[in-house]
Formats: structure tokens, C-alpha cells, sequence
């Protein structure tokens, strides 16, 4: 059980109600993080919103977003978050390999370079807390500035996304703990 338990759903607020059916309604349901920011409607309903953004950028495919987001998990042994994300990423296209590659704390063999660009921006950005100049040189050719920005964005979402998770103890949906 998460250290701080969902809110009960008929005590909620209007604008937590309201902030709550926004949520569901883009997701299916309201879970994760948003059981914890829903507390502060405001956060939650920002959150939500930027989230959506990065998901649903014109510039980083599904593929690439979910490829960052499962380094991002992976780098803060997120479980919750990878539970989600994994079978996304693969669903999405990213190869059952990679994903493998990544869940092991392995360098995955990326056949695509779009991919290990992208790997290689988020885990560099991860591991040393910042980015290099020949790591942000590849990023800007691959991507270009608007995409390199939703790609550094996506990574900071997602670390957002996991401090929340972590420190609030949010277990998976299942209890199981895929990253070991």
C-alpha cells in the first residue's frame, strides 16, 4: 500500500472531481501520481495536462517517448511506472530486446539510431545529470531543436513522475516489483 492512500472518491472537492474526471478521462482512471498531486487539483490538473503534451508530441514519436520513459523508470527503479510503460514501449514499436536490454541495466543493441540517440540523451542525463555537448550535437541532428526539447522534457517528467512514486511508495498495480 502506497504511503499515502487515494483519496476517498465521495469526499473529493469539485475541483478535485472535476480535475479527477479530466484525468480519468484521457487515462481510463486516475492512479500512480495522480492519487498523490489530486491532494494539490491545481498540480494534478498541470500535470496532467503536460504529461499529455509530451505523449502526444508531433515531433518525438510514441516510439522514442516511450523509449525515454522506460530509461528515465529504469534509471530511478521506478516499478510502477515500468509496469505501465514496458508494454508500451513495445507496443509502440520500441523491440522486446531493448526493452529487455534496459529492464537488466544492460546497454541495449539498438538496430534503430533515432533510438540510441534518444537512450543515449536520457541515460547520459540520468547517470551524470547533465548532457554533453557530443551527446546534445547528436540530439539536435536527430531531432532538431523542438524535438530535442519534448526528448529533455520527456526525462524530466518522468524523474518528476518517479521522485513522486518513490517517495510516496506507490506500489504497481499488481504488487510485483519488475525491476530488480
Amino acid at each position: 500500500m502506497s504511503r499515502l492512500p487515494p483519496l476517498d472518491p465521495a469526499s473529493l472537492t469539485p475541483e478535485q472531481q472535476r480535475v479527477a474526471t479530466d484525468i480519468a478521462g484521457a487515462r481510463g482512471n486516475v492512479r500512480g501520481p495522480f492519487t498523490i498531486w489530486l491532494r494539490n487539483p491545481a498540480l494534478a490538473e498541470h500535470a496532467n495536462r503536460f504529461g499529455t503534451v509530451l505523449r502526444d508530441s508531433k515531433v518525438l514519436d510514441r516510439r522514442l517517448f516511450e523509449l525515454v520513459v522506460i530509461t528515465v523508470c529504469r534509471a530511478w527503479s521506478v516499478q510502477y511506472a515500468w509496469s505501465s510503460h514496458a508494454p508500451a514501449a513495445e507496443k509502440a514499436g520500441v523491440s522486446p530486446e531493448v526493452v529487455a536490454a534496459i529492464r537488466d541495466n544492460r546497454r541495449p543493441d539498438f538496430s534503430r539510431e533515432d533510438e540510441r540517440v534518444a537512450y543515449d540523451a536520457a541515460n547520459e542525463i540520468m547517470q551524470t545529470k547533465e548532457l554533453s555537448r557530443a551527446t546534445y550535437d547528436r540530439a539536435i541532428a536527430q531531432f532538431g531543436a523542438d524535438g530535442t526539447v519534448d526528448l529533455i522534457s520527456t526525462v524530466g517528467y518522468y524523474a518528476m513522475v518517479g521522485i513522486f512514486l518513490k517517495s510516496f511508495d506507490v506500489p504497481t498495480p499488481t504488487g510485483d516489483k519488475p525491476l530488480k
